[in-house]
């Protein structure tokens, strides 16, 4: 009897284990037909054995294991967590990256002819900050020198290694026209991983590209780089309108004295535009050391000239004396727009309070 039990239950573990290998195979087919049926399940299934691995909880031990991940949706997976990612947590997923076995294929794409596979693993490099292809993404930029996307993602993998040599070797090259936005240059600068000042240095006289020459003006006032403003006093009397606007914003903010006279007589300027950028510049310098010119701007015919000018002259210790001098202007528009700045700055004081 106790034989024939012992056999029955040799026959039930039997069965128990082969169902269990049944569902577990049963459940691999439906995992992989829904992976083949739908590209969303197959990126979702990459994610998560990615931020498996990233959290150490993972039976995949290298991407390898990963099917479908040496593909244009595998790299676009990558990509988007490398977004997703703290900079913190960044260095674990290069790790990955950088395998041997997935390291080749990224190197094998940048020699395809498919830009945005191209562009995909530049933008990758420099994300995760993987510094031993930084020629590799120079070598892009200049094969592929008249595409504007590549232009913009192989300066911004530049400027996330911090390659300063690379960066102005090739700001500095007139073979490569810059087709890039002055306020997407701005917006690369302000991400780069090195000294900046350093680089402004390097490239504010030298650029090829005149809105490169800009960016650097623009980042020496808002960082205040006070060692370089004798490099942007030359600007003052550039022949192009925008770059003498640059240097009067970028001068009046680091309130270098040198400037101030020269900005003064721009405040007769013929165009509004510079009068209305010398009217703040000369708030950064003092409203009261500059009250003369400050009330003359104030009358000024344009609105956007006297309103600047109201707002330097918010700077004056002495409200009431200031309306004052504003009335003894005899300009009716003068008087509203300083009414209008005060009331203006008295409901921000007492919103912060």
């Amino acid at each position: 009897m106790g034989a024939v039990l012992a056999l029955f239950t040799v026959l039930l573990l039997f069965l128990h284990f082969t169902s269990e290998i049944k569902n577990s195979q049963i459940q691999k087919m439906r995992e992989q037909l829904l992976c083949l049926i739908s590209g969303e399940e197959d990126a979702r299934r990459m994610r998560n054995r990615i931020y498996d691995m990233i959290q150490s909880n993972s039976p995949v031990s290298s991407l390898k294991e990963i099917r479908g991940i040496r593909s244009m949706r595998g790299l676009q997976v990558i990509s988007e967590i490398t977004d997703e990612l703290p900079l913190e947590n960044r260095s674990v997923l290069r790790a990955i990256v950088e395998d041997d076995w997935y390291f080749q294929y990224l190197q094998k794409q940048m020699g395809h002819s498919n830009l945005d596979s191209i562009i995909l693993v530049v933008k990758l490099i420099g994300a995760l900050q993987m510094s031993r292809c930084t020629p590799d993404v120079v070598t892009q930029i200049y094969l592929h020198r008249n595409a504007t996307q590549m232009q913009h993602i192989g300066l911004l993998s530049l400027c996330l290694l911090g390659a300063e040599r690379e960066i102005i070797s090739i700001c500095r090259d007139q073979t490569i026209a810059s087709l890039l936005s002055f306020r997407t240059l701005e917006e690369l600068f302000s991400i780069y991983a090195g000294d900046r000042e350093k680089l402004c240095k390097a490239l504010i006289t030298t650029a090829a590209d005149q809105y490169i020459r800009r960016t650097c003006v623009k980042a020496i006032g808002e960082n205040g780089y006070v060692d370089l403003a004798e490099l942007v006093m030359p600007l003052l009397s550039n022949n192009q309108l925008n770059a003498r606007i640059d240097a009067v914003r970028t001068l009046g903010r680091l309130r270098y004295e040198p400037a101030r006279e020269m900005i003064l007589a721009l405040a007769e300027n013929e165009r509004w535009e510079m009068r209305a950028v010398v009217a703040t510049a000369l708030g950064f310098y003092g409203a009261q050391a500059n009250l003369e010119t400050l009330l003359t701007l104030l009358c000024d015919r344009e609105w956007w000239v006297r309103y600047r000018a109201a707002e330097s002259l918010l700077g004056f210790s002495d409200r009431e004396e200031l309306r004052r001098h504003v009335r003894q202007t005899g300009d009716r528009f003068a008087l509203e727009m300083m009414e209008f700045t005060l009331r203006k700055d008295a409901l921000a004081q007492k919103g912060a309070a």
